[in-house]
């Protein structure tokens, strides 16, 4: 039988990622099998290692941003350079779910001007703070500033979006990743097989999966997001 750290190391040079979960590591240990230990770094080490890293996504990254919006809303710019922040540095779950809260907050900052202008209601506002975003598209729509086209986009976002990443529900993120072509080997027998795996149902890949669905998503959701702002707050070019 072929001995397991030669297997190991065999895969190891094919493979992209390598997962197992901590039984199987514990097991191959008492096999014998030694993993490589991390070189101890210091902080300044650890630190530059990490913008070293993502210094050529981030410059990739940066020149897909088109200006924000010049709105007198200090909360949406915050939270338009926020977002940015965390794309540079490859946070896109984090920037998807601060993209949700954009599509809310400026939606409730919409309303408020709508009904009151530029002065601060603080009823109205308290009200609306405590809204879920089901509700306060309701209102939108009620005030005449959200129209069908809207709406429909907003209530998908709020669905596919919104709720899974707000809430982490990591099984509906990644409801329709499938891992192809995925070398299993049975520590036990030597045996490897390739099959492909769906994440959905798959905790151990749960993680590996959410990462990818956050980079194919983070520039769609994050364009859906300013759209609305642009929408909700810039006047249209008057070509007349």
């Amino acid at each position: 039988m072929k001995d397991i750290s030669d297997l190991l190391t065999e895969l190891a040079k094919e493979s992209t990622h390598i997962i197992s979960n901590p039984e199987t590591i514990a097991q191959l240990q008492k096999q014998g099998v030694k993993f490589d230990e991390s070189k101890k770094l210091t902080i300044e080490e650890v630190v530059q290692n990490l913008f070293l890293q993502r210094k050529n996504v981030a410059l990739k990254n940066i020149v897909k941003f088109t200006p924000p919006p010049n709105i007198a809303i200090p909360p949406i710019g915050l939270l338009y350079d926020e977002i940015r922040e965390c794309i540079l540095f490859e946070l896109y779950g984090a920037a998807i779910s601060l993209s949700a809260i954009l599509v809310e907050f400026s939606l409730k900052n919409a309303i408020i001007k709508k009904k009151y202008g530029d002065k601060y209601n603080q009823e109205e506002w308290d009200k609306l703070e405590n809204m879920e975003l089901g509700p306060t598209i309701q209102e939108g729509i009620k005030i005449g500033i959200v129209d069908a086209k809207m709406e429909k986009g907003l209530k998908s976002f709020k669905n596919t979006i919104r709720n899974p990443y707000l809430h982490y529900n990591i099984k509906k993120i990644t409801e329709n990743v499938e891992a192809r072509k995925v070398k299993r080997m049975d520590i036990k027998t030597r045996e490897v097989i390739e099959v492909n795996l769906d994440a959905k149902d798959n905790p151990i890949v749960w993680a590996l999966a959410k990462k990818f669905v956050d980079r194919e998503l983070v520039f769609q959701v994050f364009e859906f997001a300013d759209t609305l702002v642009r929408n909700l707050f810039v006047k249209p070019i008057d070509n007349d």
